[in-house]
């Protein structure tokens, strides 16, 4: 009587355990990799340490975690580094580069003004701190920390930086063949150059150059009320 008992538990007991290992498995590989036979992620071994890789004049200091896993603790820091260059559409700073995607930084300070222009890859573009204005086909949004948004190729877009503060924003686009630190940077020196010589030839760059009517004159009236002090003080200071 027992035995009829004992056989049909043991019975029981390993295809339970049969489908709890194919059940394993099965979670192993729709993850992608192996696990401990424990069950964690962590495999026995050396513990090995990150390689910090220094800050250059082109590129911001950043840990190297492991081959293509790159790490920046904090953007803020990055975007104050060396590698950050000045434009009249902003101060570019290069993040991070992956196979096929980039990360860069862009500072408006207040009192700068960019018209609509199509961009030829999309982008999507998350607000790190401050206030700025969005604009696209003639309409206008504020901009505030937390917000994100998207920009397809070739869809014209500008900003506007209206407020005291200013604002920093974070970008992440597909990257160009072959781009890297380097060729960012000169690629931005190279578009500041050209900036330049659009702002002496009269494109607007800055509130000050804006007519009293302005339908951004106007927006920015009515979202800062000390917009007065912002203008004022508009202008280019490279």
């Amino acid at each position: 009587m027992k035995a009829k008992i004992i056989i049909p538990a043991l019975l029981a007991l390993s295809l339970a355990a049969c489908s709890q290992q194919t059940n394993a498995q099965t979670s192993d590989e729709a993850h992608g990799h192996s696990h401990a036979a424990d069950g964690s992620h962590f495999m026995p071994g050396e513990v090995k340490p990150a390689m910090t890789v220094g800050a250059t004049p082109t590129s911001p200091e950043y840990i190297q975690l492991a081959n293509n896993v790159e790490i920046i603790e904090s953007v803020q820091e990055a975007m104050n580094s060396g590698s950050a260059t000045f434009t009249h559409e902003g101060y570019f700073g290069p993040l991070l580069f992956g196979e096929e995607l980039r990360a860069y930084t862009l500072r408006l300070e207040p009192g700068m003004f960019l018209s609509e222009h199509p961009h030829p890859t999309e982008s999507i573009v998350y607000t790190l701190s401050g206030r700025y204005v969005l604009c696209s086909e003639g309409k206008r949004k504020v901009m505030e920390a937390g917000s994100i948004f998207h920009f397809g190729s070739n869809m014209p877009t500008g900003w506007e930086a209206p407020f005291a503060e200013g604002a920093e924003i974070l970008i992440f686009k597909k990257k160009r063949e072959g781009d890297d630190y380097d060729s960012f940077v000169a690629g931005i020196k190279d578009m500041a150059a050209g900036l330049d010589v659009q702002l002496k030839d009269g494109e607007p760059f800055y509130y000050s150059q804006l007519p009293a009517d302005h339908p951004a004159i106007q927006f920015a009236r009515s979202k800062n009320p000390d917009f007065n002090a912002v203008l004022e003080t508009s202008g280019p200071t490279k």
